[in-house]
């Protein structure tokens, strides 16, 4: 089934309507106010979209894509891009067995998504490519991870590093994002947010299929994913903390290896959290303080109707460092403009702002949002 998130819709109304947010989620909500509960926030958009005109999803005979036209739930999909980013391949164990999963982030002059390999054939390819490799995949399936599109391979996918005659124009890449401020964030902005750890929550962790990653249901006496039946469950982690920059706090909700990436710990060493959460106290005063760059999106989280950061990419950023740069730049403004009084900035913990609902997000990728 082809899905499409609130967001994209209102995307896609926007570029080729040219109605602005307010205009779109007012029609969406005369819509849920018409029909009083029957339908879905995303229900009422689809509604909006075809009565404008808009076409939401791609011709489903249609096998290559750019990737910006990718959308959760086609199959068959062809695409051409460039590496962005390879992820070190990991290890999953399944009914006894253990496998491996390797992922890389692609991109075109439309956009950038992560692409999953499952086939040992497929993950024997990662130590052949590099990034700014071209890529092309063919016959792989799209889903939707925490929000964000991914293209999956099984064995009857093919990948062709470099393929001869194909090109691709400039792409954009994770760390061409723009940066913001986080009172300046929207729901549904993919940015990069400069800022400090201000609080810290206990991670949480869910039992989740070891090849989606969805989180698995009770079945009786044993647990199952929908999508591949009886496996045996991993466990994965969610870290919250509370971010701040000086102008406002949100909320970043970290998964998997974001989490170990944030700790600075090896997937063994997030996991003894799981049985000894006394163990993270430590851990969590060490972190507070510390500064960021952080690549993610903008989610809405309905239950405390706050704005939430679902980071992707994390980066330690070195105070020093940033004072360093800022006095560079002033002083190449100085000299450029002598008459001019430029006042230096500084670099340090930001102005606390009071944070709302302190409880952590208990969240899974069944009701947060996945790239």
């Amino acid at each position: 089934m082809l899905k499409i998130n609130y967001e994209d819709i209102k995307r896609k109304i926007k570029e080729e309507k040219g109605i602005s947010d307010t205009e779109i989620d007012e029609k969406v909500k005369q819509k849920l106010d018409k029909l009083s509960g029957l339908i879905s926030k995303e229900g009422a958009a689809h509604i909006v979209a075809n009565e404008l005109g808009v076409k939401l999803f791609p011709d489903p005979q249609k096998k290559k894509y750019k990737i910006k036209e990718v959308a959760a739930g086609l199959r068959g999909v062809e695409v051409i891009g460039r590496i962005v980013k390879k992820y070190e391949v990991r290890t999953f164990n399944k009914n006894g067995r253990e496998g491996r999963v390797a992922s890389l982030l692609l991109g075109d002059e439309t956009g950038v998504l992560r692409i999953v390999l499952w086939d040992e054939n497929h993950i024997n390819q990662v130590d052949n490519m590099n990034e700014n490799d071209i890529l092309k995949v063919v016959n792989s399936y799209a889903k939707e991870n925490q929000g964000f599109r991914e293209l999956h391979l099984g064995n009857r996918s093919e990948l062709i590093i470099n393929p001869e005659g194909e090109d691709v124009d400039e792409i954009k890449k994770v760390n061409d994002f723009t940066q913001k401020k986080i009172d300046q964030l929207q729901v549904g902005d993919l940015v990069k947010v400069l800022g400090t750890v201000v609080q810290v929550f206990e991670p949480r962790f869910y039992e989740a299929c070891p090849q989606c990653n969805r989180k698995l249901q009770v079945m009786g006496e044993q647990k199952s994913c929908n999508e591949h039946g009886a496996v045996v469950g991993k466990h994965i982690p969610i870290l919250n903390f509370v971010f701040d920059d000086g102008t406002d706090n949100i909320r970043v909700v970290c998964f998997r290896d974001v989490v170990e990436k944030v700790l600075g710990q090896t997937e063994e060493e997030v996991q003894k959290y799981r049985e000894n959460p006394v163990e993270f106290e430590m851990v969590k005063n060490d972190l507070q303080g510390k500064h960021f760059m952080i690549t993610g999106r903008v989610t809405k989280n309905d239950m405390f109707e706050r704005l939430e950061f679902v980071a992707q990419e994390v980066a330690q950023v070195d105070p020093k460092s940033l004072l360093e740069q800022k006095q560079e730049a002033i002083a190449e403004q100085q000299t450029e403009t002598p008459q001019q009084t430029v006042q230096e900035e500084t670099v340090g913990t930001p102005e606390q702002k009071p944070v709302e609902n302190p409880q952590p997000t208990i969240g899974t990728p069944s009701n947060s949002q996945q790239f």
